[in-house]
């Protein structure tokens, strides 16, 4: 389903909205004072996706992270490849916050159900995510400058989280329960789940067990909350399918509502953007077919079966057609497969001249022939598989699937069904078994590399494959560090060390000494390793954060 977003906002003001009831709100359209909670509901939602893929989607540091891509030969390709991160503001994720605070606000005024439980869920969604980013973040004195608390502190990581649980838990509560004939949200303003509340209970279930999980390695350091319980008490009311999918579609008709890729927010192709050879060397192992919906063909392909440079036509399982040029070599030292990754972390040069042989054609750098691009519905204003995934069904089976393993979430079923039900998700939400002309499930399935039962670490089993579900979500980046899983290994060149970066900078600080106090405890909670430079600051990419401490996580 899809709505048009492309609304121009300013940060509305908290206390414009402190005694309008509802029914008046939703009828005053142009009293200036007055502002439709159902509009500011779109704000918060469409504001919060926008934000999460800018910090997950395929051209994020995450990404690079994560080795789904590498940004090539594009200018200052650092941050993503060499793991040089600099200070993230999150200025973003509080402006939403104050937006849905108006929300929240409204709705316990007037007693609305609905409001409030959705504002509940968005809270602890964004919260939980800055938490993730950064580690003590301000929460709970955060949104109160009405109060005069100006620079909050920075609460502890932990109680983020329990914050966090316990607001998802209150607004599985209100759902369970709501009246929408009494508390309805307009379904074109719940860009989301058009004003379902059922839909929305699910999604707040699931993210429950989302923050579970992520606590399982410190879970003898929360005394305020039995997590097996909260497990337990989530997994009821859950994901059940693709269609309880909380995504945000683009629509692809302006600049504020086209995908990145296209050309109404970018004004040339990002063709420096490659994909990364960790991801396709992981799915031409065992065959994926979502090679083909993420991946272009290399257009001249080095082949060892041809005199002379030799025109083609390859056509994928899905019908696509693409023509490839077969150029003659003997040098072992290419690569001559159909799917070719940029490897991770390469000098700059030699980023450039990767796989370019003798290959005496002159091209573009971003436009190296002899390396895949991304598939071409990453450079649309819009394509129907392309969208904002803030989390899935396919994500939810995965989390069954660890749960189980781990044993004492009270997991009915084994992880083998979750884990095969989370593969198969991902591929239904890629359109891969209706849209393949000829694909087996069931023969991929069982291969040695990937058949659950086959596995000698079912850990990284699990992991494994929830990685290539992840795929444009900061949940691969988050999972990796609390198990270490999949074994991702950086590239020859990077800035700090032989270690992928586990947490954002904070923003660079506010000079104002009230802030500076903040601030400054924050930091000192953080443990440094060696990947710190001596003589720099402990807040750092590669200092531990709280949900890292004594884990021995991710290295």
């Amino acid at each position: 389903m899809k709505y048009l977003y492309n609304i121009l906002i300013v940060v509305f003001s908290i206390s414009i909205f402190s005694c309008e009831d509802f029914e008046e709100v939703n009828t005053s359209p142009n009293d200036p004072e007055v502002v439709s909670s159902n509009f500011v509901l779109t704000y918060v939602l469409t504001e919060t996706a926008k934000l999460y893929t800018g910090e997950s989607g395929i051209s994020s540091n995450i990404a690079g992270a994560m080795q789904y891509t590498q940004k090539g030969t594009q200018f200052n390709n650092s941050g993503p490849n060499y793991y040089a991160w600099s200070n993230e503001s999150w200025s973003g994720y509080y402006n939403v916050l104050r937006n849905n605070q108006i929300i929240y606000n409204s709705a316990v005024e007037q007693d609305h159900a609905f409001f409030e439980a959705v504002s509940l869920v968005m809270r602890a969604y964004i919260f939980g995510f800055v938490a993730d980013l950064y580690g003590d973040v301000p929460f709970s004195e955060a949104l109160q400058a009405s109060e005069d608390i100006f620079f909050p502190k920075y609460d502890d990581q932990k109680d983020v989280y329990v914050g966090v649980l316990s607001d998802l838990k209150k607004a599985n509560e209100l759902l369970s329960s709501v009246n929408t004939s009494n508390s309805p949200i307009d379904a074109s303003a719940d860009i989301y789940y058009g004003g379902n509340p059922d839909k929305w209970r699910r999604f707040a279930n699931s993210l429950r067990l989302r923050y579970v999980l992520r606590l399982d390695n410190k879970k003898s350091e929360i005394s305020e909350l039995n997590l097996e319980s909260e497990f337990q008490d989530a997994a009821q009311f859950v994901f059940q399918s693709n269609d309880d999918n909380a995504i945000m579609e683009y629509i692809g008709t302006t600049e504020d509502n086209a995908a990145p890729g296209g050309l109404l927010r970018s004004s040339n192709p990002n063709f420096a953007l490659k994909p990364a050879a960790t991801l396709i060397n992981q799915l031409v192992s065992t065959s994926d077919p979502r090679l083909e919906r993420w991946v272009n063909p290399v257009l001249r392909k080095w082949d060892t079966s041809v005199s002379e440079v030799t025109t083609t036509t390859v056509t994928n399982i899905f019908g696509d057609e693409y023509t490839v040029e077969l150029v003659p070599t003997n040098d072992e030292t290419l690569d001559t497969d159909l799917y070719v990754g940029l490897p991770i972390g390469l000098p700059s040069l030699d980023a450039i001249n990767y796989n370019i042989g003798d290959d005496d054609e002159f091209f573009n750098p971003e436009r190296n022939p002899h390396i895949s691009y991304l598939h071409d519905r990453f450079r649309m204003n819009y394509e129907e598989l392309v969208n904002i995934k803030l989390m899935t069904y396919s994500e939810v089976q995965f989390i069954l699937a660890e749960a189980a393993l781990i044993g004492s979430y009270g997991v009915s079923g084994s992880p083998e069904t979750y884990y095969r039900n989370g593969i198969l998700a991902s591929m239904n939400d890629w359109n891969v078994i209706q849209g393949a002309s000829s694909f087996d499930f069931d023969a991929f399935y069982n291969q040695p590399s990937v058949d659950y039962s086959s596995a000698s670490n079912p850990l990284e089993r699990i992991l494994t494959q929830k990685w290539l579900s992840s795929f444009e979500s900061a949940e691969a980046w988050f999972d990796w560090r609390r198990t270490g899983y999949p074994n991702l290994q950086p590239g020859e060149v990077t800035e700090f060390g032989d270690a992928l970066p586990i947490r954002f900078v904070y923003p660079s600080p506010n000079l104002d000494p009230s802030y500076l106090v903040n601030y400054e405890a924050a930091i000192n909670k953080l443990e440094v390793t060696n990947f710190v430079p001596v003589g720099q600051s402990k807040d750092h990419a590669y200092s531990r954060m709280w949900l890292l401490q004594g884990t021995g996580k991710p290295w």
